[in-house]
């Protein structure tokens, strides 16, 4: 990407001048420079608008195209779309918007670029950022959350998430530090809870 996590411009922008420049501090005053001596500027104004900021941190938000985890909902749709007939809307305005996104959509981005949440428990080779998550990793990281919560993950090396035999690679990855979209975390946990304590739910 053009621009990396810090909000600087890298390589990616093409233009020497660029590189380093923060999309947040120096980087418009640098392409208004760059177009004026190119003689492509029409014009500058500067006025105050509104600018999203991240309710935890209180920081600005960068929008970036990065790469994310999705989960393909293909083979669940007319699973769920035949749940969502049985559910009282209120108002019931909302199951008409409910009905043609379930339709339309093939995958559901599932990961979240926060600094909080649950993680998903992927690792990342240094060398060429390629993924490594699989069911065995899943497991494993899933046994050591029930013990210790959630924190482990932040809390513990690489080679003690890894499973038995990743560990002697520990060294060629970093872990990943998405989160899981909420919505889906909490539209399917519970199903643990109905296990635990049976069905209908009093809440």
């Amino acid at each position: 990407a053009p621009v990396d996590a810090k909000g600087d411009f890298t390589d990616e922008v093409g233009l020497a001048s660029l590189v380093g420049a923060n999309v947040l501090k120096d980087a418009n005053d640098k392409v208004i420079e760059l177009l004026k001596e190119r003689g492509t500027l029409l014009l500058v104004y500067p006025y105050k608008h509104k600018y999203p900021y991240d309710w935890r941190s209180k920081q600005p938000v960068i929008w970036r195209a990065t790469p994310q985890w999705f989960a393909s909902i293909d083979g669940l749709r007319e699973k769920v779309l035949g749940a969502v007939n049985k559910v009282t809307f209120i108002p019931e305005s909302y199951a008409n918007r409910m009905r043609p996104m379930i339709e339309g959509r093939s995958d559901w981005c599932i990961s979240r670029q926060r600094s909080w949440g649950v993680p998903i428990p992927a690792f990342y080779r240094k060398d060429n950022n390629e993924a490594l998550l699989t069911p065995e990793i899943i497991r494993h990281v899933r046994d050591i959350v029930a013990e210790r919560g959630t924190n482990a993950w932040y809390e513990l090396s690489i080679g003690e998430l890894l499973p038995e035999e990743y560990r002697a690679d520990a060294e060629l990855y970093e872990k990943g530090m998405d989160t899981m979209d909420v919505w889906f975390d909490s539209g399917s946990s519970w199903a643990y809870v109905e296990d635990e304590i049976g069905s209908p739910v009093d809440l």
